[in-house]
């Protein structure tokens, strides 16, 4: 993989913008003097600044001047007033990267500028492990290379996948909000566990991995989920049991419901 030879300003150090830090940090793909960031606390400013052994500050315009890629990870509710606030310090050649959900690209156009270069990208917290999955949505500025580039940024935390802006909210809800109620699952399968005897140590280890275990089945496998749910299943089992009361609790409408909610809340921002 080819350096990464941009300056890239991370304005937001929280959950998303820490991840994404740090993926470009262990990525090795970057020299980290190209990096800054800010938040807004400044004790924990000056601890990550010794922790990275680069600057990351507190004034948002001081860490986007000079930027050649400025990455948005604030708060929903923020972002208009961000973009405000660093606006004066962004050319015609900056690529704006914006994470907030309900930001889109006419929002952008709208602050930006119809000239501007913006991508809208939801990614998901298994990025702070370098297990995320990221939807990315382009406008029409962003050259071939310029693409590549933001490309190049999102794997350094995960995978990624380009997508129109209508398939967005879709995303968010399988992937970008889905790991809370995959936790939800663990959770609750411990539960199980510790009702049944186990301690809560082992039956959360137990449970971790069997989700770990059974999701790395299904990346690796050809076979559809339902087959390989199907292959579990022996006659009379325990697991065809499993299933059987799963079934009669309209487990599997519920998860398909859950997630549409989450998909028509995205909608609404």
């Amino acid at each position: 993989m080819k350096q990464i030879d941009k300056k890239i300003a991370i304005i937001g150090l929280g959950n998303m913008g820490t991840a994404i830090l740090n993926g470009l940090v262990k990525s090795g793909e970057i020299d980290n003097q190209l990096i800054t960031g800010s938040r807004a606390n400044p004790e924990k400013a000056e601890a990550d600044s010794a922790k990275y052994g680069f600057a990351i500050l507190t004034d948002n315009k001081e860490t986007t001047k000079g930027a050649d890629v400025v990455i948005l990870a604030v708060k929903p509710y923020l972002i208009k007033d961000v973009v405000d606030e660093i606006k004066p310090t962004l050319t015609a050649e900056t690529i704006v990267i914006s994470v907030a959900t309900g930001y889109s690209l006419t929002d952008a156009a709208e602050q930006l500028g119809d000239s501007a270069k913006f991508a809208r990208v939801m990614p998901n917290i298994p990025a702070q492990v370098g297990e995320g999955i990221s939807g990315v949505v382009y406008n029409e500025n962003l050259s071939a290379s310029d693409k590549e580039l933001i490309m190049q940024i999102l794997h350094t935390f995960g995978s990624a996948e380009q997508l129109t802006e209508n398939q967005l909210d879709a995303f968010t809800g399988i992937a970008g909000s889905s790991p809370a109620i995959i936790f939800m699952i663990i959770e609750a399968m411990a539960d199980a566990g510790v009702a049944k005897g186990l301690t809560r140590p082992q039956a959360l280890a137990f449970a971790k991995q069997a989700v770990k275990g059974s999701a790395q089945l299904a990346i690796e496998s050809d076979l559809h989920p339902g087959a390989l749910k199907d292959a579990v299943c022996t006659p009379g089992g325990t697991t065809i049991e499993e299933v059987r009361t799963a079934e009669s609790i309209n487990l599997r409408g519920t998860i398909i419901e859950t997630i549409i909610a989450g998909i028509e809340k995205s909608e609404s921002l």
